[in-house]
């Protein structure tokens, strides 16, 4: 069965050149970047929208948004090559902190994100490489107040 949802446009299940998609494989919930709306959208696996999350610091003409889902420890990590850190959320939409690897490394226009084995790959357009965090030796996560 394909199931195709969304058109172009502002409101709730319509998308601005939406750059990311991606699932939590615990709760089949959809997370959809759609960085010019400044938010993250979420739906169920059939599509029907559920909630959206503002995220202020997109909504740059250019670059690349991008999320990885950790269903394990609750947290979405989401990305833009306009920013030099990693946008960090519960599953809930709530933004718990930023990230930024541990020193000398640096995010340099970090764009595409992949999450495996513990570790956050991230793809830093600026400086043509890639950065691998371990999530379980973070050291630099800024926590809200």
């Amino acid at each position: 069965m394909l199931a195709v949802w969304g058109t172009s446009g502002n409101g709730d299940a319509q998308f601005n050149d939406p750059t990311s998609v991606a699932v939590d494989p615990a709760t089949n919930r959809i997370y959809v970047a759609d960085p010019r709306n400044r938010r993250i959208q979420v739906f169920d696996s059939n599509g029907k929208f559920l909630t959206k999350w503002p995220v202020p610091e997109w909504g740059q003409p250019y670059g690349f948004e991008d999320l990885a889902i950790d269903s394990k420890t609750g947290r979405l990590y989401a990305s833009s090559a306009n920013m030099n850190t990693l946008l960090v959320f519960d599953l809930n939409g709530n933004r718990i902190g930023s990230l930024t690897p541990n020193p000398p490394n640096e995010l340099d226009g970090p764009s595409a994100l992949a999450l495996a084995n513990g570790k956050l790959y991230v793809l830093n357009m600026g400086s043509n490489r890639v950065i691998a965090i371990d999530l379980g030796t973070i050291l630099r996560l800024t926590w809200l107040s």
